[in-house]
């Protein structure tokens, strides 16, 4: 098990949890849904047994695991031995315009307005008389002073808060939250407890969406699978298009290599065109595979919204990635009207096929009937 100093800075919320399981000096502890936690046998008066259920508080995380500390057992530093990064109980005696004057036991200390995690607007005398949960920033040991924060401990509490709650996101997990905001890049949804996810705008729907607000709206409730949880819960990623069924598996079966198909133009870039050619299904038509006719500004000859035919070139369905060419293998340009010709070609095939069936059946009917009279 990792020593103390890994695991970082203590909290000071408090955790019920349950042994769960002990293995050699270690004891396995169940904090709530999907967090958990371990500490040292030797933190407890008596080997705890299976279902005992103790208080405990937060001191880091370590390969998905919580490094926990007996409640009964809180480490405040007293004022003879004080460090910097403690955290110690100060009594808030008296306010000025600075900050507020604390004692810890005997010693004075100050903290400055800004550490004190109040609101701009709120006054520091209304800590004084209280007992406060600080972290020592500055010690003097000749001048018997320090300077405290307590708004470094509430953020640090904040930040463990998150990501026990984040603790119980898991990866293809489905969600629900509200759409909080909307940005060119994604949408950001509030899943509450705190905790908010983004949607990227490529996550949104198979379809490409030229800006979010055009797919959802500010308050909408959306359902979305998580796709990952970095930073302790910072950032969590969310998709929703990973709800839906991807069109990529079956427009392999549709548009095998070398197909010629219509699709329409939905964008035009210097280096090419993006074309759909199936719902969901966007390719790259590359500058090198266009029929210029001359032309050197791809603008000037592609519009959006404008149909044309194109072969397949390649299809990627893991990578959804599609490659188009308006050229013949041997170099030829792609009519207009190939693709349409090419679909209603296919389509009089199915259909000759599907009569061929019942024509072929009846046909082996009425052989076998003349043999039976015969």
């Amino acid at each position: 098990m990792p020593s103390e100093k890994d695991h970082g800075p203590h909290t000071l919320k408090v955790w019920k949890g349950v042994v769960v399981g002990i293995y050699g000096n270690d004891v396995f502890v169940e904090l709530g849904p999907r967090m958990q936690g371990v500490i040292a046998t030797k933190a407890f008066e008596t080997k705890p047994e299976l279902g005992d259920e103790f208080e405990f508080t937060l001191r880091g995380r370590e390969d998905g695991l919580w490094a926990l500390q007996r409640r009964e057992m809180q480490s405040l530093a007293t004022w003879e031995d004080m460090q910097v990064g403690d955290l110690v109980h100060a009594r808030a005696v008296r306010a000025n315009r600075d900050g507020l004057e604390l004692k810890i036991g005997p010693l004075h200390a100050f903290m400055p307005k800004s550490q004190t995690g109040l609101a701009r607007d709120e006054r520091p005398d209304v800590l004084v008389g209280k007992t406060l949960t600080c972290e020592v920033l500055e010690v003097d040991h000749e001048r018997q002073r320090v300077l405290l924060s307590r708004k470094v401990v509430e953020q640090r509490e904040r930040v463990d808060d998150r990501q026990r709650r984040a603790g119980s996101l898991a990866c293809g997990q489905v969600v629900h939250g509200r759409v909080t905001r909307i940005e060119p890049y994604g949408v950001f949804v509030a899943l509450g407890d705190g905790l908010e996810g983004l949607i990227h705008v490529s996550n949104l729907a198979y379809e490409r969406v030229e800006h979010p607000s055009l797919a959802v709206a500010v308050g909408q409730t959306l359902g979305a699978k998580v796709l990952a949880v970095r930073g302790g819960g910072a950032r969590v990623a969310l998709g929703v298009k990973q709800l839906m069924q991807s069109p990529w598996p079956e427009a392999r079966a549709r548009l095998p290599i070398g197909r010629i198909v219509e699709g329409t133009i939905k964008r035009v870039l210097p280096f090419g065109a993006f074309v759909v050619v199936l719902p969901g299904i966007e390719g790259l038509l590359p500058l090198g595979e266009v029929d210029l006719r001359g032309q050197r500004d791809l603008r000037a000859l592609l519009a959006v919204g404008e149909r044309l035919s194109v072969r397949v070139v390649s299809l990627d369905a893991t990578t959804e990635r599609l490659a188009l060419s308006q050229k013949h293998v041997d170099g030829r340009a792609i009519a207009p009207d190939e693709g349409p010709a090419d679909e209603s070609f296919r389509a009089l095939g199915d259909e000759a096929r599907a009569l061929a069936t019942p024509l072929g059946r009846a046909l082996r009917d009425a052989l076998s009937q003349r043999r039976d009279t015969a």
